[in-house]
Parts: C-alpha cells; structure tokens; sequence
C-alpha cells in the first residue's frame, strides 16, 4: 500500500491547496524537470516572519517519468483529496514505481516516486533526486 510522506523543507511542510503557485515548469535534455513559482508563505509549517511569498525553484534530477493532471480530475481518479496532507510528498511502496519497466541499465532503487500538488494540478513524478532552492 502506498504511504505518504511529506517532504519538509527550510520552512517546513508544505500544506493547503493554495500553498503551491506555479509560474513555470520546463525540462531540458539533460534529464532535469524544473518547477518556479512562489510559496504562500503563511501556509507554511514555519514560515518567515514579514513575508507573505516566498520564490522557489525545484529541479528533479535523472527524470524517468512524469504524469501531470488538473487537480479536480486528479481526485477523481484516486478518489481521495490531494490537499488534506502535504503538497509535496515522497510516495513510498509506490504502485506505478513498481510497475514502471526501467530501462535495463536503471536500478529501481536508484529512484523515488514524488507527488507535487499545486493550486491547479498534481505532478507524479519518477527521479533520481530533487534540489529546492527558497528566496
């Protein structure tokens, strides 16, 4: 069965449905896919006093997959709501991860599965690791 857990940042978990704005997301060809946009700062667990946004950048790194979905139809589709726990969440005993047939010089161990759910849609996720920069 699939667990969730969150991913805490500098700040925190990241909570609430309008917690995640996003402003872009690109891939390149190196294997990175990359998320900009800004934090509403009260929504997080620690926030910084005086700020209400705070910008950040994530980069997934050696990116395998990627599944994008408007957040309504999301639910949907698991039949449960995205935004009663975390907006960014490593998802352990992953289903689609042990079923996703990795190329034959790729270990399965080598990667993890994240969910990311932003105001509008909800990322899943197959890579190596991430990076978050804040500020």
């Amino acid at each position: 069965m699939e667990n969730l857990i969150p991913i805490q940042t500098e700040y925190g978990t990241l909570y609430g449905r309008d917690c995640i704005f996003l402003d872009m997301v690109s891939q390149d060809q190196k294997g990175h896919l990359t998320f900009t946009g800004e934090f509403s700062n009260p929504l997080l667990r620690q926030g910084q006093k005086g700020q209400k946004w705070l910008s950040f950048k994530l980069t997934f790194h050696n990116l395998l997959a990627c599944f994008s979905c408007e957040l309504d139809t999301y639910e949907n589709l698991v039949k449960t709501a995205c935004h009663e726990g975390s907006c960014f969440d490593l998802v352990q005993e992953s289903t689609w991860l042990q079923s996703f047939p990795v190329r034959e010089d790729y270990k399965k161990d080598q990667f993890s599965h994240y969910r990311l759910s932003t105001y509008d849609y909800v990322y899943d996720i197959i890579a190596a690791s991430y990076h978050l920069e804040i500020g």
